[in-house]
């Protein structure tokens, strides 16, 4: 053909739905393209849409490059390469005689591609004639240095100088979101145009569009998914739709009209990738079927019962054909590889066709019961990081081994069942098997389930394993299972429970693991199981039972030599201690506590007990001291990945916030910690939380907000039914009382502020006296006396009596408000510092010295630029000012407590300084 009668551009033909999402992908491609990549690959798995973002890129490349040729090639029917060199020229337009050698096809239109300088060949669907054609196309690269290949495949070509595009699901929105993502769009498009012919649905409104995020997260965000459901959503609904998606595969068939057989279903996408893999690459897809999430090489290894290097072998190949993605790392690091649910439905049935599913679901359990146990053990032993992230690691597939082994425990019950009425003798020997498999299947559930409680109790959901606890239990102990394995389990369960509020049903199963480890001499569980009994003890408040199983597990723990479980008794008696308001013999045993765990290098434990310590400090007055404890604690349960922990240290440092009158710090800490714990299910502590953070709302003023807060905290409370923690939350809205009293006075009406205050001293004098013959809430909870000392504090900026109880001191403190505008000295009167305003502020930088460098004077330059900031000042003049401001500090009675040394001025670091958040009325001369 003459080169003139040549087609310079081809006449594409987009389909006639809307193109959505997308966008970043196309401008990624298109960059490569423009930047001079000549071959880019847009690989991924079936049903991603690859031929329809192809075709929108050709068509917006052509109008974008209108001096270039753009080809379209479909390779869909080809089966060999001379059928590939025939669909190649005659997208072309080229003449090709026919009857040539392979070779010299592929010669002739090398030569014919290189004549037609810049141009954009599309090469679509190339996977199932990769062998063959994959040569060809490199030779045609070569022959053509001003063409540009874009290739659409579920493999890549791996020809030198290829750019390979991974094409992955559409944005989807966020769990528990109905936000409008790509995946939603594309849904509701498709789906309104199926009912073009219907009265249209009403438009989505919220309930609406949280069920279709609902489904198309469930579909993963594959478009051809997505496509087939909105087909049929006119007919099943959206919640229809979500309720069928356990048989997706067959959902999804015969819902689309117009599409190649190959896309005409979901099932037909994936048979056609099925059909493509050789015997060996078909069994290792159907065996990885047996994966509930995210695998590591080693697991498949052990699950295709191959070699490590045959295993990585059958992974890279499914790998390359799309038939297994790449998951994002766990929390291990491990890289890790998954499949799409349609896949593993389609490989699920070819798994149970081949014979196998029994063994590789044995073999998968074998593999991680193994290694959970092993990393469970490593995390008890030595509290590691490393050894937890293990665990969570393989979360999923361990509580797949429990439901799996609870299934095969059910079934095999009802066989014995259906067996037990037969005559024949060989019905005992039957019954006999049944049971004993049974028994093995209970106690495998039994074991995942203990191998994953340390994640579960220290990241949560807590009490997730509750209700398979239970199952396995009921049947375990039906079946006389191992004792050692049920002992185990009911501490576990015990555990659980006790951080779900269940003490009582905690109790029983602690005191039911306690008999049976003694029974069995199993001292290295016993010491534990009575280490727990104490702090369930403790949360009690039986504070004689808790110390007695505090001593007996510590000796226990030495006589094993136990490192790690010695320091973590220590610390739980120097906590009991703490309660007790013995403060010196607390502080001791915490720093024995630290001191081990730091030695053992066991970041969670030094985190616990650093977060305790800082709460003493904090009540001795030492904030400085209190901060730094809470602010490693926090670091290291950060890392640590202990989100219970670490919620609770942010409570104490957001209480620690609250004191200094750092509201808006306090509200973050308190909201950051909340949310923590209802993630984790830790409804005790939530409630403490949400009693906080109502306090520093009410502090701020946002009274609505606080009683929300306070109103949730006191139904999880009442739930509870623990005394000392009710108290806290009546303690906790006292803060709303003052908030109402400070409106009230600003307002001008005195008696109702009156009112409020009172309201608010009478919830201090029931916190501190307690019910007649009991001990008070505030000498039996540390969480009551914080927030009692910020309210009492609060009171006296009001100028209400503060109802202190004998030994609080509340005469020895510096109270100011907010930038000092007002201050009260120890055993003084307020005194209105608003128009002093350099006195104001340096007694502000001298506060601030004090919490930051205890004992260390503040520079007189320093002094000058919080005095008069920004003034040039000589420096006599300077040194002349602020002996004058510092004069009228002492004056306000401030005298005892500024100091001077080498560096500059101070406030003596034995002088508590607090904050609070409610001002006082100014009246006379200044005082109020």
């Amino acid at each position: 053909m003459a080169e003139a009668a040549r087609p310079r551009r081809q006449r594409l033909s987009l389909p006639a739905s809307r193109f959505i999402g997308r966008e970043g992908e196309l401008a990624g491609i298109a960059e490569l393209l423009r930047r001079g990549d000549r071959l880019v690959t847009l690989w991924g798995p079936a049903g991603m849409g690859k031929t329809r973002l192809a075709l929108e890129l050709a068509s917006r490349w052509a109008e974008a490059q209108p001096g270039e040729a753009v080809w379209l090639c479909e390779l869909t029917a080809c089966r060999d390469l001379r059928a590939v060199c025939g669909a190649v020229a005659r997208a072309i337009g080229a003449q090709v005689a026919a009857g040539r050698r392979e070779a010299t096809l592929v010669e002739r239109i090398g030569r014919a591609l290189a004549a037609e300088g810049r141009a954009l060949l599309v090469l679509d669907n190339l996977e199932h004639v990769l062998e063959p054609a994959a040569p060809a196309l490199g030779a045609w690269v070569r022959a053509a240095p001003e063409l540009r290949f874009l290739v659409t495949s579920r493999e890549r070509t791996r020809l030198p100088g290829e750019v390979s595009y991974e094409l992955g699901p559409l944005d989807l929105p966020a769990e528990g979101s109905s936000e409008r993502s790509a995946a939603v769009a594309l849904f509701l498009d498709r789906a309104a145009a199926h009912r073009a012919s219907t009265p249209p649905p009403p438009p989505p409104g919220g309930e609406r569009l949280a069920d279709v995020a609902a489904l198309v997260r469930r579909l993963e965000g594959i478009p051809l998914a997505i496509e087939l459901a909105a087909a049929r959503e006119g007919v099943l609904g959206v919640r229809g739709l979500l309720a069928r998606l356990g048989r997706r595969l067959d959902l999804l068939a015969g819902a689309a009209r117009g599409r190649e057989a190959r896309q005409a279903t979901l099932r037909g996408a994936i048979e056609w990738s099925w059909d493509l893999l050789d015997d060996r690459e078909r069994r290792a897809l159907a065996c990885c079927s047996v994966f509930r999430g995210p695998f590591t090489l080693e697991a498949a290894a052990a699950v295709l019962a191959e070699p490590d290097a045959a295993a990585i072998d059958r992974v890279e190949a499914l790998r390359d054909k799309s038939l297994l993605r790449a998951a994002p790392p766990g929390s291990d690091g491990a890289t890790r590889f998954a499949l799409y649910e349609g896949v593993r439905e389609l490989a699920a049935e070819k798994l149970a066709e081949r014979g196998e599913r029994e063994g590789a679901a044995e073999r998968h359990a074998a593999f991680y019961l193994a290694a959970g146990e092993a990393a469970a053990a490593d995390f008890e032993r030595r509290g590691a990081l490393d050894a937890l992230n293990r665990i969570a690691g393989d979360l999923e597939e361990l509580l797949a081994v429990a439901e799996g082994a609870l299934t095969a425990a059910a079934e095999g019950a009802l066989a014995a069942a259906a067996a037990e009425g037969a005559l024949a003798a060989a019905a005992e020997g039957a019954l006999a098997a049944a049971a004993a498999g049974r028994r093995a299947a209970a106690e495998r559930a039994l074991r995942a389930l203990c191998a994953v409680e340390p994640v579960l109790s220290t990241r949560g959901p807590f009490g997730a394993q509750l209700e398979p606890l239970d199952r396995a239990l009921a049947a375990a102990e039906q079946l006389a299972a191992d004792p050692l394995v049920v002992a185990r389990a009911l501490a576990a369960r015990g555990r659980a429970r006790r951080l779900r509020g269940q003490a009582e049903a905690a109790l029983e199963d602690l005191g039911r693991a306690r008999a049976q480890a003694a029974a069995l001499g199993a001292e290295a569980l016993l010491s534990g199981i009575v280490a727990d009994l104490g702090v369930l003890h403790h949360g009690r408040r039986e504070m004689e039972r808790a110390r007695e199983h505090y001593e007996q597990a510590l000796a226990l723990h030495r006589a094993l030599g136990d490192r790690r479980a010695e320091g973590r008794a220590l610390g739980n008696l120097g906590a009991l201690h703490h309660d007790e308001r013995r403060e010196g013999e607390a502080a001791g045993y915490y720093e024995r506590a630290i001191a081990i765990a730091a030695e053992i290098g066991d970041g969670r434990l030094e985190g616990i007990f650093s977060t305790n310590a800082g709460l003493l400090e904090q009540e001795r007055g030492a904030p400085a001291q209190a901060r730094r404890r809470y602010e490693r604690a926090a670091a290291i349960l950060g890392e640590v990945g202990d989100l219970r922990l670490l919620a609770i240290t942010l409570g104490n440092l957001g209480a620690l916030h609250h004191e200094e009158g750092r509201l808006a710090e306090a509200r973050a800490c308190h909201e950051r910690a909340v949310a923590l714990l209802r993630d984790v299910g830790d409804r005790r502590s939530e409630a403490i939380a949400l009693c906080r953070l109502g306090a520093a709302l009410a502090s701020l003023e946002e009274v609505e907000e606080a009683r929300r807060a306070l109103e949730t905290a006191e139904r999880l409370l009442a739930q509870l039914g623990d005394e000392p923690d009710v108290e806290l939350a009546r303690v906790a809205s006292g803060f709303v009382d003052l908030a109402l009293a400070q409106a009230a006075r600003r307002a001008g009406r005195g008696d109702d502020a009156a009112a409020r205050g009172g309201a608010a001293r009478q919830r201090i004098v029931r916190a501190r006296e307690g019910a007649e013959g009991a001990p008070s809430s505030a000498s039996r909870s540390d969480d009551v006396r914080l927030l009692l000392r910020i309210l009492e504090r609060s009171l006296a900026a009001l100028g209400l009596p503060e109802g202190r109880g004998e030994g609080e001191g509340g005469e020895r403190e510096l109270l100011l408000t907010e930038g000092a505008r007002f201050c009260r000295p120890p055993g003084g009167a307020w005194h209105d510092l608003r128009e002093r305003h350099a006195a104001r502020r340096l007694l502000v930088a001298l506060a601030e010295q004090q919490r930051r460098a205890p004992g260390r004077g503040l520079p007189l330059a320093a002094l000058q630029e919080a005095g008069w900031p920004g003034e040039r000042i000589l420096p006599d003049a300077a040194a002349n000012r602020i002996y004058v401001a510092m004069n009228q500090l002492r004056k306000l009675g401030l005298k005892p407590w500024l100091r001077r040394d080498g560096e500059g001025y101070l406030l003596d670091p034995a002088l508590p300084v607090h904050h609070v958040a409610i001002e006082p009325a100014a009246g006379g001369d200044g005082h109020v």
